[in-house]
């Protein structure tokens, strides 16, 4: 998983860089190429975590809940504790 997040991370930065570096290049100005470098990361980021999703639950833990698997103390009756 380690080369694939570094393969997405360094792909989108020079995909969205180079599209900044042309339109750039067309316009003759210097914000473009900056601009669409962080457009790359921003997107390879969300892909990345849309792929994997986010990490499993610590095993030997319950899900929130309390332990010995009650929610919330039994209610009483009236007059009872």
């Amino acid at each position: 998983m380690g080369w694939a997040v570094t393969g997405t991370l360094l792909s989108g930065m020079a995909v969205w860089g180079g599209v900044g570096w042309l339109i750039d290049q067309w316009l003759d100005t210097l914000v473009f190429l900056p601009v669409g470098i962080v457009l790359g990361v921003t997107v390879a980021i969300y892909v990345v975590v849309k792929t994997y999703g986010e990490p499993d639950p610590v095993s030997g833990r319950n899900a929130g809940h309390p332990p010995g698997g009650r929610r919330s103390r039994p209610r009483t009756q009236k007059g009872q504790r």
